[in-house]
């Protein structure tokens, strides 16, 4: 029970967690980790005779990770290496990792500490693969999946498109090799269930590296006999049309008795290893159970638990209530100003995810020309009423595009300098310079660190302590301007830019203009 109410002490790292797992297919098998390590820790327990001979260590590491993951959520902190791999200070799997270990070490001591290591550091796969993954493995795999199902297509004799990711069997009708069709979800399941059940039968480690090198290659082996499987399907239903609307619901299910006949495999061969004593580790002698503890100093950990999590408990609260009051400022947000400077506003608009969420009110604005018919210095300006503290780098290399150039620019304004973290991109139709900050606190700043190949990218707290009381919230804005000059490096084309963005700034007031969306 303290286990589960101690979540609400790192309660914006477990909404992170299940909105990973809620979007990214890939991630979700990450949700039954926790459950899994949680049952492996109780099976330690048992073994070492529910001791109860825990220290007030592990409160003192809950209540130091609790205030971090605090200052994490308010603040920005993000590093990038070489823009392939970035991440967020601290990340994900390292706080569920410190949480088993200050909940383990609270209640049961060191000796469960011991016993229950696997577990612990098992919960580092809540995010079982990172999110360069997908760039160097995922895709890869995922034109090898297409390759292979064409091959066979060809084998059987069908025509097909010349796409590479699309296989047509008629003009209308096919199917798209999608990156989750890689067999990666499958390979990644099976491969932690042979790690969990290596552990738990004790093999040895020339067979447990061998069995779960198997399993992750059985589950992407079953995976191409599903692609070629639909492809047969497919090549069927050209002749009989009324079998084409039922083509999803087909891979699901020999998707699905695929991956069951994979399962069954794997769970015989591993009956099999356990059937070869000399090929299991004897099981550890059991330990004698001690003597635990009084009752009173095991209620006192309770009640401390029950503490902490109240005061973080209040501030979920209050985060919720901050952050239903930021949509319903985004359901009507004011308009741009119609000049900033000599500036004129030229259009405005809302860009917002499928969900509703409003992600940045735009307003685009244009310099008067050097000479009558040349257009003037365009700079489009973004103010964010529902995210909080927001790096837009980090969605681009998401997506896989790379700054050709990232620096800090410091630029005046009416209310005093703004500090910005800048990238520039170039799509091969244009060059543009992308500039971010976080207005709050009566002024706007957001730095950056580079060396040749990691960037920090960072923004100060917002608050010091839960429960703080504050008046506003910190808005991000985001500034664009671009160029159809895609010939020119970037070593010339950046100055300019920034000067065109400077130019805009100098008359701008972004900490006014974020008032209204700062309010709680």
């Amino acid at each position: 029970m303290c286990a589960a109410v101690g979540l609400l002490s790192i309660y914006g790292s477990v909404q992170a967690l299940l909105e990973i797992w809620r979007t990214d297919q890939l991630k979700s098998i990450g949700m039954v980790v926790p459950i899994i390590c949680f049952a492996l820790i109780l099976r330690a327990w048992r073994s070492i005779g529910w001791v109860t001979e825990g220290s007030w260590w592990g409160f003192a590491v809950l209540a130091t990770s609790s205030i971090l993951m605090f200052l994490r959520d308010q603040m920005l902190l993000i590093v990038t290496v070489n823009k392939d791999w970035l991440l967020q200070l601290p990340p994900l799997p390292l706080v569920a990792v410190i949480y088993a270990t200050g909940m383990v070490l609270l209640f049961g001591g060191k000796r469960l500490l011991r016993a229950a290591w696997f577990p612990i550091l098992l919960m580092w796969a809540v995010i079982p693969v990172p999110q360069t993954f997908s760039h160097f493995v995922d895709l890869p795999l995922q034109h090898a999946g297409a390759s292979v199902a064409r091959g066979f297509a060809h084998l059987i004799g069908a025509k097909l498109s010349t796409v590479d990711l699309n296989i047509l069997f008629a003009p209308r009708f096919g199917m798209f090799i999608a990156p989750g069709c890689d067999g990666l979800r499958g390979s990644i399941t099976l491969g932690l269930t042979a790690i969990v059940v290596g552990y738990v039968y004790r093999f040895r480690w020339f067979i447990f590296a061998p069995l779960v090198a198997g399993a992750v290659l059985l589950g992407y082996v079953f995976n191409l006999l599903r692609l070629c499987s639909l492809v047969v399907y497919d090549r069927i239903a050209v002749s009989f049309p009324a079998l084409q609307a039922h083509e999803q619901l087909a891979d699901h299910i020999v998707g699905a008795c695929l991956f069951l006949l994979a399962a069954f495999l794997f769970f015989t061969a591993i009956e099999h290893l356990r059937r070869t004593p000399e090929d299991v580790n004897a099981a550890p002698p059991e330990e004698k159970p001690s003597r635990g503890p009084v009752a009173v100093p095991y209620l006192a950990k309770v009640a401390a638990i029950l503490i902490l999590s109240t005061v973080f408990g209040l501030e979920a609260v209050h985060t919720a209530h901050v952050d239903a009051m930021a949509v319903k400022s985004a359901a009507a947000p004011p308009p741009m100003p119609q000049h900033i400077g000599n500036f004129s506003l030229v259009r405005s608009w809302a860009e917002g995810l499928v969900d509703g969420t409003v992600v940045y009110v735009w307003g685009e604005y244009e310099a008067p020309g050097d000479a009558p018919g040349v257009a003037g210095t365009h700079v489009s300006l973004g103010i964010s009423p529902e995210l909080g503290v927001h790096d837009a780098e980090v969605c681009h290399i998401a997506r896989g595009e790379n700054p050709t150039w990232h620096g800090q620019i410091e630029s005046p304004s009416t209310q005093g300098p703004v500090d910005l973290t800048a990238a520039t991109y170039n799509d091969g139709l244009t060059q543009k310079l992308e500039a971010s900050t976080v207005c709050d606190g009566g002024a706007c700043r957001q730095y950056s660190q580079t060396s040749q190949h990691v960037t920090l990218v960072y923004a100060k707290p917002h608050r010091g302590l839960p429960l703080q009381a504050d008046a506003t919230r910190p808005v991000p804005v985001l500034l664009k301007i671009e160029t159809s000059d895609t010939s020119s490096p970037v070593s010339s084309i950046e100055p300019k830019l920034a000067a065109g963005l400077q130019e805009f700034l100098k008359s701008a007031d972004l900490v006014g203009l974020t008032v209204p969306y700062s309010r709680r």
